[in-house]
């Protein structure tokens, strides 16, 4: 009996930090999804457009960096999400990334309503270049494989 108590309480424990970690609400996108592949490779063309449309759209909110500091984020009733953030972008799939921003949230607009698909996708890609590196995990990742 002891044994459960202290699962279930480890169970509420690391989805707390997980919910924590995330932000204060979580956003749950479904299963289909988080499986969709990113059809549009992360090409230097694709990354330009990318930065580009993230210039346009997200930076007064997400700032220049990802970091969440964006000129606009005093007028928020909630702070956006650190993009750079290494362990939270890394959980995302590409596609799971990809119907966040198509959806919206709160102040977040349903981009999909802005932005066509394929736009939606190049800004996938350059996310992905906001994150920040870690001293060392390049080569540690390399050499996992």
């Amino acid at each position: 009996m002891r044994l459960r108590w202290l699962a279930a309480a480890a169970c509420v424990l690391i989805a707390s930090t997980v919910l924590l970690a995330h932000g204060e609400k979580p956003w749950p996108v479904p299963a289909a999804a988080k499986k969709r592949k990113n059809p549009v490779p992360a090409t230097p063309e694709s990354l330009r457009q990318g930065a580009a449309l993230y210039r346009s759209n997200c930076l007064v909110c997400h700032g220049a960096k990802g970091k969440g500091d964006g000129p606009w984020v005093e007028k928020l009733p909630a702070p956006p999400s650190d993009l750079s953030d290494t362990p939270m972008m890394g959980e995302m799939t590409d596609g799971e990334i990809f119907w966040k921003i198509s959806q919206g949230r709160g102040e977040m607009p349903r981009f999909e309503l802005q932005l066509d698909e394929r736009q939606r996708w190049h800004l996938v890609n350059y996310l992905r270049t906001l994150v920040e590196s870690k001293p060392g995990a390049q080569a540690e990742k390399e050499h996992k494989h």
